[in-house]
This record gives C-alpha cells, sequence and structure tokens, in this order.
C-alpha cells in the first residue's frame, strides 16, 4: 500500500506549501469526471498529511490505530505523574485535542 507521500510524489520532509503544490498537480492530471478512483485516493492522501500536525499524527501512528490509554499511562507512569487514568476524561480531550483548528 502507498502511502500518503508516495501517491503526491513528495518526500516526508516535505512542508505545506510544497503538499499543497503536489495536491494541485495530481488533480490536474486526475480530475474527478475522468479518473474518479484516482482522484480519490490523491484526495485521501492530502487530507492525511496537509498540516504540520497532520502529518505529525500520520508519521507517529502510520495508518494504526494507537491505544491511547497505553500511551498515556506509560507517559504518566515514567514521570511518576499519576497512577490511575480516568479514561473518559482522557478520551473526551484526546477527542478535542484531535480536532482541526478553525
Amino acid at each position: 500500500m502507498l502511502t500518503p507521500f508516495e501517491i503526491l510524489e513528495l518526500s516526508e520532509t516535505a512542508n505545506d506549501e510544497a503538499i499543497k503544490k503536489a495536491y494541485l498537480k495530481k488533480v490536474r492530471q486526475y480530475p474527478p469526471e475522468q479518473a474518479p478512483d484516482k482522484f480519490q485516493q490523491i484526495r485521501d492522501a492530502y487530507e492525511l498529511i496537509k498540516t504540520e500536525r497532520l502529518r505529525i499524527s500520520y508519521q507517529l501512528f502510520n495508518h494504526e490505530k494507537p491505544d491511547f490509554l497505553q500511551l498515556l499511562a506509560q507517559t504518566l507512569k515514567s514521570n511518576g505523574a499519576i497512577k490511575r487514568v480516568d479514561e473518559t476524561l482522557f478520551t473526551k480531550t484526546l477527542a478535542e485535542s484531535l480536532k482541526p483548528h478553525s
């Protein structure tokens, strides 16, 4: 399976501007009317890496659904912060932090 960077023919160190240029170039090459499947693949790739925040998330987790509770528990345990994690509060906080900024 190709990565978003491979689909857009980019280096993993590409910045927002380079990613947007590559996306627009690919969309012109594969317009939705002529190549709907390829266009959707390009669009999905762009949506995964279009901002620095999304790229970091993609690169950290690379399509795998991370166990956020386990990651948090390990982090807190290593810092000695707390013994027990409130799953509901953590899930709500995580969901808020992952919402796109306006």
